[in-house]
């Protein structure tokens, strides 16, 4: 059993990675069927409080932060196929449970942070092991182009899932959507259990102590200076990306009075952005190499922040600099997010991507929360305008970071940093 050959052809000719793409495609469906039932379940079905539904909505983000780095060290202990089996069939349990529990008169909103608090966890296990596994399905110099395509139907089901889910909630109860979700689950994981790939283990070697495990892990991605860089850049970009997401509802619906149907509109306008950038992000990535378009795109990211809040001073119609700044923000994001997918497999060892993983997405993902937070105080404190400008100073810090980080001069990544050619 081997990996198919980097160099016959598209990624899409892979066997494994078309299994591992279905089943992430058939994943991100269930999630957006899951995101629309959970929030009118809990309010609508439930009359859940504000804080029943802020505690079921920090339950769905804070795996990260709570399992993040102890699930990477397992995940490079344990065999990936089982793991994404696995976590695929837990989440479809969990969104049967609330379906049946409605059916039965059960329901509640204890219920619903339980499942989100499930969910959350199992997104941990199955983004992780998705990342730490595609290497070994695709080949290192393939893990980009591998993530584009994943991207663009991701990028897709967010545009497309919503409005279905919605259409779906028309004739079903909003509990009853969660069967969906379990169905999307199980075959999920039946397409994860045909992905056939080589795993390679070190027989007869115990693994390190966990502690030691995971110190090994964080100081890795410390010591690397690639690993290091885009840490603290993608760190400052989801602070910033925290505080978008946070204020450009409040923005939109109350300072500049658009109606929700018109907000609706300009977000499923501005979301094209992110399609079109997976599929144009190979073709930047091949033309200008891949650290030279992640700073081109980190050093438009302020310009794009800049849109929504001139509509405070440019007499436009607001359609304009919601969509705007939406289509802006998806271009680039996932732009530079699949041209940078592939550094990280090149300059991390098999045995440590699971932890270096890990470690990445316990700091980055962890920043969109604060960044959430901080737009919160100062959005009370001040105005929603003036928060709202902490968005370009971040991304703006993201892009100094990486400009003056030692990938700066370079057009791809030196073959110094690649872990199978360092010394």
């Amino acid at each position: 059993m081997v990996v198919q050959d980097e160099s016959t052809g598209a990624v899409h000719r892979n066997t494994g990675f078309r299994w591992l793409w279905a089943s992430n495609a058939l994943q991100e469906t269930g999630r957006q069927f899951a995101t629309l039932a959970l929030s009118v379940t809990a309010v609508a079905v439930l009359g859940a409080e504000a804080w029943q539904v802020g505690v079921i909505s920090a339950l769905g983000l804070s795996a990260y932060l709570v399992i993040g780095l102890p699930a990477g060290v397992w995940v490079d202990r344990w065999p990936k196929r089982p793991i994404l089996v696995g976590t695929e069939l837990i989440r479809a349990v969990a969104a049967a449970s609330v379906a049946v529990a409605y059916i039965a008169g059960w329901l509640s909103v204890w219920q619903l942070m339980a499942v989100a608090a499930i969910i959350s966890v199992t997104s941990v296990f199955s983004d992780t092991a998705q990342t730490a596994f595609t290497p070994a399905i695709v080949g290192p110099s393939r893990v980009s182009e591998a993530t584009a395509r994943i991207q663009s139907t991701d990028a897709s089901m967010q545009v497309v899932g919503p409005a279905l889910a919605a259409a779906v909630l028309t004739r079903l109860a909003a509990p009853l959507l969660y069967v969906i979700t379990s169905v999307t689950g199980i075959l999920a994981a039946v397409a994860a259990s045909l992905i056939r790939a080589p795993e390679p283990r070190e027989k007869g070697v115990a693994p390190p102590p966990f502690w030691a495990s995971l110190v090994e892990g964080i100081a890795f991605v410390r010591r690397h200076p690639v690993l290091r860089t885009m840490l603290v850049t993608n760190a400052l970009i989801n602070a910033g990306a925290g505080v978008f997401a946070t204020l450009i509802v409040l923005v939109a619906l109350d300072d500049l009075g658009m109606t929700a149907s018109g907000y609706a509109l300009a977000s499923g306008i501005g979301a094209t952005g992110a399609i079109i950038g997976s599929l144009v992000a190979m073709r930047i990535r091949n033309r200008l190499g891949p650290i030279r378009t992640m700073l081109v795109g980190y050093c438009l990211l302020p310009v794009a922040a800049l849109i929504l809040p001139s509509a405070y001073v440019v007499p436009l119609p607001s359609v304009v600099f919601v969509a705007g700044s939406s289509f802006a923000f998806g271009l680039i994001v996932v732009t530079t997010m699949i041209s940078s997918a592939g550094l990280r497999a090149e300059v991390t060892p098999p045995q440590l991507m699971g932890r270096a993983t890990a470690a990445n997405r316990f700091v980055t993902q962890g920043a969109m929360p604060l960044g959430a937070l901080v737009a919160g105080i100062v959005g009370s404190a001040a105005s929603n305008g003036v928060a709202l400008l902490l968005s370009p100073l971040l991304l703006t810090l993201a892009a100094a970071a990486f400009a003056l980080s030692p990938l700066r001069p370079h057009r791809a990544l030196p073959d110094e940093w690649k872990h199978h050619l360092a010394a």
